[in-house]
């Protein structure tokens, strides 16, 4: 693709084969594992596809605005990896009550750090389960399971978290 060719759908495929590397190799500088970098670069080509009819051939041309965007989203997902998540419903689904302000949001960090060592489906479909709001259904559209494998992983994920809790109580 030169400087001068406008973007348009038909020619992203040409652009995508381009910087696809590139792209990925930036993300994987700035996160923390390879599946992470290429999670975000297929973010990086949906919103650069997304957004196509907006480009405009200025400031540093295609390469340039591919790159705002890579960098764009791996400060958006730094954003969300901060324990900053309300599991909502996640205390009486464990079988506790919250208690002081102080107490809750340390028993929150910890659960969050239980989630993170819950193999990968479990701790997923529990965060999309409690903290996004979505439904057994909804998840297994997300992560590409049947509903019911996807309450399996919420029940196992569940039981292993009350398990964690009641050695530690």
């Amino acid at each position: 693709m030169t400087a001068t060719d406008r973007l348009d759908p038909a020619s992203f495929g040409q652009l995508y084969e381009t910087h696809r590397l590139a792209v990925f190799r930036y993300l994987r500088a700035r996160t923390q594992n390879e599946a992470d970098a290429l999670d975000l670069a297929a973010i990086t080509f949906e919103r650069a596809f997304a957004g196509i009819g907006r480009f405009r051939n200025r400031d540093g041309g295609v390469e340039a605005w591919l790159f705002r965007i890579a960098r764009n989203c791996a400060i958006d997902a730094h954003r969300r990896r901060l324990p900053t998540v309300e599991l909502t419903g996640a205390d009486e689904q464990l079988g506790r009550a919250a208690t002081s302000t102080d107490s809750h949001e340390h028993e929150r960090i910890e659960l969050l750090d239980l989630v993170a060592r819950l193999p990968a489906d479990q701790g997923e479909a529990l965060l999309l389960r409690y903290a996004a709001g979505l439904t057994a259904r909804e998840i297994g559209l997300v992560i590409g399971k049947r509903e019911a494998a996807v309450q399996k992983h919420i029940e196992r994920g569940l039981a292993t978290l009350r398990e964690a809790f009641d050695d530690h109580d």
